[in-house]
């Protein structure tokens, strides 16, 4: 979860409800978290399983639609009822970020003596930098980034706040790992604001991505990428993603928010993954494919092969020169 101290009095306010209230929960998380004394919300139909993991929970606050009739049901629970949910929890990370309410992710700064860290890199903060590491020329980095033992930073990269990397990863040249993501939703008079992306980005140990990739923070919850991942050139990782133990991720590919990559599957050049789905553990997606719809363990989804023919000796008339 996003770990940020929040007290009830402070939400209601940013989100426009009148009260004070005495609730104090430890941050903010998604539905399914599986986390006591936080903040949730829910912009969607309140189902039966919605219900269920949020009743074993306690000492939280939910953001709910305006109607929902979740008060009567979770009596540990403090509900607050808007219009629009979403917009609302947009107004409670921006108050988050205004006020500077995240945990840091490194508490103390600490760079290995035994780094090579080139004199034209910029480092901002306080940053971990393990053995071994290597930073090279043109690279920004920080603050609240940690970097693991042996691994490599080519030039030109840059790692925005709140970003973690494992042991022996390495980044390709200037890719961009931890900006914010694509999100907005829209104020009362219907002009789109963003919705601050706090998540950050969590790289796995072994794990390589290549040149002029694209890995947005996650929203509240970090974009992930396990160990030994393989990501390829021009790939863009949206927010909150999880690509699996092991996938690989092939060149110009594009992966929607809050998607899933499963472990050991393969992402085919040019294809795109929508926001959401899941691609199963083992799964091959080819080349040029759109995936709408989640895809089960093992599955292969192939785009449709071209009409190809042989050229006729006077073929001009298929490449559109004919006489009209």
């Amino acid at each position: 979860m996003l770990r940020a101290t929040l007290h009830e009095h402070e939400i209601r306010r940013v989100i426009g409800l009148p009260g004070e209230g005495d609730r104090v929960v430890d941050g903010v998380a998604p539905l399914g978290a599986g986390e006591d004394r936080c903040l949730y919300f829910i912009n969607k139909r309140v189902t039966s399983a919605i219900r269920e993991s949020l009743a074993i929970r306690r000492g939280c606050i939910v953001i709910a639609e305006n109607g929902s009739a979740l008060a009567g049901e979770l009596r540990d629970f403090v509900i607050l009822e808007v219009a629009d949910p979403r917009g609302a929890i947009a107004r409670v990370l921006a108050f988050i970020q205004a006020e500077g309410r995240q945990r840091p992710w490194v508490d103390d700064g600490k760079i290995s003596p035994a780094a090579m860290i080139s004199q034209w890199a910029v480092l901002e903060g306080k940053v971990e930098i393990g053995d071994g590491v290597i930073i090279e020329p043109f690279c920004m980095l920080g603050p609240d980034v940690r970097i693991g033992r042996g691994s490599i930073l080519r030039s030109g990269v840059r790692i925005y706040p709140h970003v973690a990397i494992g042991d022996g990863t390495i980044i390709g040249s200037n890719t961009v790992v931890g900006h914010a993501g694509y999100g907005f939703v829209r104020d009362e008079i219907g002009n789109k604001t963003r919705i601050p992306h706090l998540g950050g980005v969590e790289i796995g140990s072994n794990v390589e991505i290549g040149s002029l990739v694209t890995v947005p923070g996650g929203t509240i919850m970090p974009t992930v990428i396990e160990d030994y991942a393989k990501i390829d050139d021009h790939v863009h990782v949206a927010h909150s993603v999880r690509v699996a133990r092991s996938a690989s991720v092939t060149a110009a590919a594009v992966i929607g928010g809050s998607a899933v990559i499963g472990s050991e599957a393969w992402v085919g050049i040019n294809s795109s993954i929508r926001d959401g789905r899941r691609v199963g553990s083992r799964a091959l997606v080819g080349m040029d494919v759109s995936v709408q719809q989640d895809l089960a363990e093992n599955a292969v989804a192939r785009s449709p092969r071209p009409d190809v023919r042989m050229r006729a000796e006077d073929d001009s008339a298929a490449i559109g020169f004919e006489d009209r």
